[in-house]
């Protein structure tokens, strides 16, 4: 996707939104859905934020090797948090996720990504999906989204 030079700024801020979360000790889940959200542009406090995602840490509770990675599935949830009105839309944007992070790392189970080398692909994990959430969000003209690159 060639990305327009008015999103990089919100590439950028969500990018440090998240790695200050996960310095923080937040799981990837929730410092992937927190750092889209707050970045995006959302009514939902941090607490209500940190409770609809923090379920899919580890795999879908911390299932590792049968679950899929909690930053992908938190990609997923902001697709359809930020995309109310088209089930259909944010549908597709997901499988659109899916592929790119499938592409990038071999698998979506959390288990694989992080039994290949600890845990050190999490963080990257949670920053590729916050990356590739806001192209898509920003693609499909999403207000909120567009007013922070203006």
């Amino acid at each position: 996707m060639d990305v327009s030079k008015d999103i990089i700024g919100c590439i950028s801020k969500v990018q440090v939104k998240i790695n200050g979360l996960r310095q923080e000790r937040f799981s990837c889940s929730q410092a992937t859905f927190i750092g889209i959200c707050r970045t995006v542009g959302c009514n939902q406090t941090d607490e209500e934020l940190m409770a609809l995602s923090a379920g899919f840490r580890g795999g879908m509770g911390c299932s590792y090797n049968e679950g899929s990675c909690g930053a992908f599935a938190a990609g997923i949830m902001a697709l359809g948090m930020f995309l109310p009105k088209d089930n259909a839309k944010a549908v597709a944007l997901s499988k659109e996720l899916f592929n790119h992070f499938k592409k990038r790392y071999g698998t979506v189970i959390c288990g694989n990504i992080v039994y290949r080398n600890g845990f050190v692909e999490c963080t990257d994990c949670c920053l590729c999906v916050g990356k590739k959430v806001v192209e898509l969000l920003y693609r499909e003209k999403v207000p909120t989204l567009k007013s922070l690159t203006k």
